[in-house]
C-alpha cells in the first residue's frame, strides 16, 4: 500500500493538465517519417501543443481539436500557470522514471513546454477556429474519413486512471470513424507501468475490423514508452 500511494503522488496532477510538444517531439513519437503525404492531419487534445503551428512549415496540414480551445489565450496561460509547479514536482521526484538523455533536466522540460506555449498563443490567436477547434473525445464533429491521420498524445492510456477503458474503446473507434490512420503514443500511464487498458482496446479494435499494431519509435522519455499504437482499416 505504501509503495502505491508513493506512485500516485508524485504526479498529483488533479486531472488532465494543459503541457504541451513541439513538432521535433511529434515527429520522434510519432514516426512522421513515414507519414502519409496526402491529406489533413488532426491533432486530437492537443491542448497548447506547437505542432500545428509549426507543422505548416513542413509542409503539413494540420488541424487540431482540444476542450481547452474554448477559452482564451490568457485563460489557456493561466491554467498552463496553475498545473506548472505540480507538473515540476512530479517530473523532480520521479526522475528515475525517465531517460534524461535528449532533454537533460526537468528545468529544459519546462523550457521548452513553454517554447510551446508561446507558438501555439501566437497560432491561435491569429488562426483561432481555422485550426484550432474546441472538441473532445469520444465524440468528435467532423466527417467520416476526413482526415488522412489522427494523433493522439499524452492523453489515451497516460491517464488511464482518468479515462475507464470503456472510455479508451469509444475513443479509438471515433478516431477510426474520422481517420484511416490513427496513432497513439504513449502507452503507458503516468506511474510509468504499461497501461491496462491496452489488451482491451486491442480486443475491441480486432471485433470492429481493425487492424492495430505496436510500432517501435525512435523516441523514449517515459523509461519503457517506446512504441506507439498504429491503427488502420482492414
Amino acid at each position: 500500500m505504501f509503495k502505491e500511494a508513493a506512485i500516485r503522488k508524485e504526479f498529483d496532477l488533479q486531472g488532465i493538465v494543459p503541457w504541451g510538444r513541439r513538432y521535433d517531439e511529434y515527429a520522434e513519437f510519432f514516426a512522421l517519417a513515414d507519414l502519409p503525404l496526402e491529406g489533413a492531419v488532426l491533432d486530437v487534445g492537443g491542448g497548447p501543443a506547437s505542432f500545428a503551428a509549426e507543422a505548416a512549415g513542413h509542409g503539413i496540414e494540420v488541424l487540431a481539436c482540444d476542450p481547452i480551445y474554448a477559452a482564451s489565450g490568457a485563460a489557456i496561460r493561466h491554467r498552463f500557470e496553475e498545473t506548472r509547479n505540480d507538473m515540476m514536482a512530479g517530473l523532480r521526484v520521479a526522475q528515475y522514471r525517465f531517460n534524461w538523455k535528449r532533454y537533460g533536466s526537468p528545468e529544459r522540460i519546462e523550457r521548452i513546454r513553454r517554447e510551446a506555449l508561446d507558438i501555439f498563443l501566437a497560432d491561435f490567436e491569429v488562426r483561432g477556429r481555422e485550426r484550432y477547434v474546441p472538441a473532445s473525445l469520444p465524440a468528435l464533429p467532423f466527417g467520416n474519413d476526413a482526415f488522412q491521420t489522427a494523433l493522439c498524445s499524452h492523453l489515451l492510456f497516460l491517464y488511464g486512471d482518468d479515462l475507464d477503458a470503456a472510455f479508451h474503446v469509444a475513443a479509438m473507434k471515433e478516431l477510426a470513424r474520422v481517420a484511416r490512420e490513427v496513432r497513439i503514443f504513449p502507452l503507458i500511464n503516468l506511474d510509468g507501468r504499461p497501461s491496462s487498458h491496452l489488451p482491451v482496446v486491442m480486443e475491441a479494435l480486432e471485433e470492429a475490423g481493425l487492424f492495430a499494431e505496436l510500432v517501435p519509435v525512435p523516441f523514449e522519455f517515459q523509461r519503457g514508452a517506446t512504441r506507439m499504437l498504429r491503427i488502420r482499416k482492414g
